[in-house]
């Protein structure tokens, strides 16, 4: 369990977190927001990395700045930048990290995990010469080392090709009955596939909380598609303006969505894209 009451996060002037609430559950539960809405910073709170300014978070029952040894006991977290010591390769890296972590006979698990992320072949080359991607991989396979209970995922399919992104997401629905899942990103796609409940960040508050589709609801009614030719395209999205949602090209012209009703538009059913996206520009 993650439990937020009133969490607030300055630098200097900068109000980051502002009286942040929210109690969460075994789940897979979604962060959502643009870059800049708090969410790392969030992270790294419950992660016991970084102090609140203000209000209190417990994780398991366990203060964030009291008992910061016992959350890191069941703790994984993946950062948004993650790096590996380069002259060590994958396996011997995910070795240390089960030292740090006082995992023993970690050697089947580490196998498993290499394994599993599409390492087993490149287990004993030195970090240093890994992709981007598989990079990333081995700072999922990190996070996972030991089962804990709470999984702290910032950004974590940064880097993955779309194969990667899909097969880390279907583990993460894997582990919804025994642990929770914090899954921090400003990809909607990667909460959409992935989460029944969300938080969506803006500004350092929390602009909405609850189910997926519960957000799509409050859209409802409010989302309506235009085919515009080519040659209208730049006139009509500078009369629309902060109306337009997403567009994409077409054969002859662009597909517009738009938050209210405009000429020759028809309405339809939002997305969680149309409905984030309304929600943040509101």
């Amino acid at each position: 369990m993650i439990r937020a009451e009133k969490l607030s996060k300055n630098y200097g002037q900068v109000q980051a977190l502002r009286e942040v609430d929210l109690e969460l559950e075994n789940e897979v539960f979604g962060l959502l927001g643009p870059n800049g809405a708090g969410k790392t910073t969030f992270i790294r709170i419950l992660a016991t990395l970084l102090p609140p300014s203000s209000g209190r978070a417990s994780v398991f029952g366990h203060d964030v700045l009291h008992e910061r040894i016992a959350i890191r006991k069941i703790l994984g977290y993946l950062p948004q930048e993650f790096g590996a010591y380069p002259k060590l390769s994958g396996r011997e890296y995910l070795r240390y990290i089960a030292a740090l972590k006082g995992i023993r006979r970690p050697k089947d698990e580490i196998t498993q995990l290499l394994t599993q992320f599409g390492l087993g072949q490149v287990a004993r080359r030195r970090a240093s010469a890994y992709s981007g991607g598989m990079l990333r991989r081995l700072g999922i396979a990190q996070a996972l080392l030991g089962k804990p209970q709470l999984l702290l995922v910032d950004e974590p399919t940064g880097g993955l090709d779309p194969e990667e992104r899909t097969r880390f997401r279907d583990f993460l629905m894997e582990l919804t009955d025994d642990r929770l899942v914090l899954l921090s990103t400003h990809l909607v796609e990667d909460i959409a596939m992935t989460c029944r409940r969300l938080a969506v960040l803006k500004r350092g508050e929390i602009a909405y909380q609850g189910p997926v589709s519960g957000l799509i609801e409050l859209y409802r009614g409010e989302v309506y598609e235009a085919v515009v030719p080519e040659g209208e395209v730049k006139e009509r999205l500078a009369v629309w303006g902060k109306r337009v949602l997403t567009t994409r090209q077409q054969d002859g012209g662009r597909v517009v969505r738009l938050l209210g009703e405009v000429d020759a538009a028809r309405p339809v059913t939002p997305s969680l894209e149309d409905a984030y996206l309304a929600l943040i520009r509101a």
